[in-house]
């Protein structure tokens, strides 16, 4: 019985790994993808505006820092799903390169936030 278990466990775990890198179909990632944008696109306008009516330079300096990491996070969640359309590897070495690009833009972010 409890050899059933752990084959049973193993499969099911075996699943999980193959099966969070199939591709999706081109439909479904071009809508993600399309979703995606739009999100990130109504991020950066609202953190745009903020960074507009900001009346201090401190304000001023904490909104541009908000805004690069919306633009940073938006890029990250686009670049995840069009991943999406990629298999195995492929789609490991696309969301671990979209990871390295997002910590690169916060880390340029850094450079914004006020002391």
């Amino acid at each position: 019985m409890q050899t059933r278990k752990m084959i049973f466990a193993a499969l099911a775990g075996s699943l999980l790994v193959f099966g969070c890198n199939r591709a999706e179909s081109p439909g479904e990632v071009q809508e993600d993808v399309a979703d995606a944008q739009q999100d990130a696109a109504e991020q950066t306008s609202e953190a745009r505006e903020e960074v507009a009516t900001s009346e201090t330079p401190g304000q001023v300096m904490e909104n541009e820092y908000d805004l690069a990491i919306t633009e940073a996070e938006g890029k990250h969640q686009v670049a995840m799903e069009a991943c999406e359309a990629m298999t195995g590897t492929e789609q490991e070495a696309c969301k671990a390169r979209a990871d390295e690009e997002l910590a690169a833009a916060k880390q340029r972010a850094e450079s914004l936030k006020p002391q």
